[in-house]
C-alpha cells in the first residue's frame, strides 16, 4: 500500500515569487556609486601600497632632502665629505621606498619602473627597499648596482666620503 501526500502539502501553499528587480537595481547602483566615490578619494598610486599610510599624520612629501647653507669654512677633507652623500635610485621596477635624509623621511612611496629619484644629506642617508632587486643604486658618483635580490628588503645607511660597499 503507498499513500500519496495531499498536493497541498508539497509547496505548503507559498508560490514561488520573482526576483525584485527594483531592489536588485538599487543595490547594483549603490554598488558602482560606492565604486565610484572610492576611486576619488582613494590615495594615488604612489600610496596605495604604503602600509604605514594611516600611521602617519598628513604631510607634504618631497623627493630631495632641503639643502641648507653650510655656515661652517670649508674643510680640508675629501670632496665628497664636504658635499654630503649623494645617492641616486632608478627604477626597473616598482619598489616600496623610504628615504631618510639627516634624519628626516624626505620620501615614502612606491615609484614605478623608470622612474629615477636623487636624494642628498649632508651627514647620513637611510634607505629600505621593498623589492631591492628592482633598484640600481649610486651613491656618491659610484654606481653600485643592484641594490639586492628581487623581492628582498633592505635596509641601508650611506655617509659622506664613505665608499659603497662591494667597492
Amino acid at each position: 500500500m503507498v499513500e500519496r501526500v495531499p498536493a497541498g502539502i508539497g509547496n505548503l501553499g507559498y508560490r514561488q515569487r520573482s526576483p525584485n528587480w527594483l531592489a536588485v537595481g538599487l543595490v547594483a547602483a549603490g554598488i558602482v556609486l560606492l565604486a565610484v566615490l572610492y576611486r576619488l578619494v582613494a590615495p594615488s598610486g604612489a600610496d596605495r601600497n604604503d602600509p604605514g599610510l594611516l600611521a602617519r599624520a598628513p604631510a607634504a612629501t618631497a623627493t630631495t632632502a632641503p639643502t641648507t647653507a653650510s655656515t661652517t669654512p670649508p674643510s680640508t677633507t675629501s670632496p665628497a665629505a664636504a658635499e654630503g652623500v649623494k645617492l641616486v635610485l632608478r627604477y626597473l621596477a616598482p619598489s616600496w621606498t623610504v628615504v631618510e635624509a639627516d634624519g628626516k623621511v624626505v620620501f615614502r612611496g612606491t615609484p614605478s619602473a623608470s622612474e629615477q629619484r636623487t636624494f642628498r644629506a649632508d651627514r647620513l642617508i637611510k634607505l629600505t627597499l621593498g623589492n631591492a632587486g628592482g633598484v640600481q643604486l649610486t651613491v656618491n658618483g659610484h654606481k653600485v648596482g643592484l641594490a639586492g635580490n628581487s623581492g628582498s628588503i633592505l635596509h641601508r645607511t650611506f655617509k659622506p666620503g664613505a665608499p659603497p660597499a662591494g667597492q
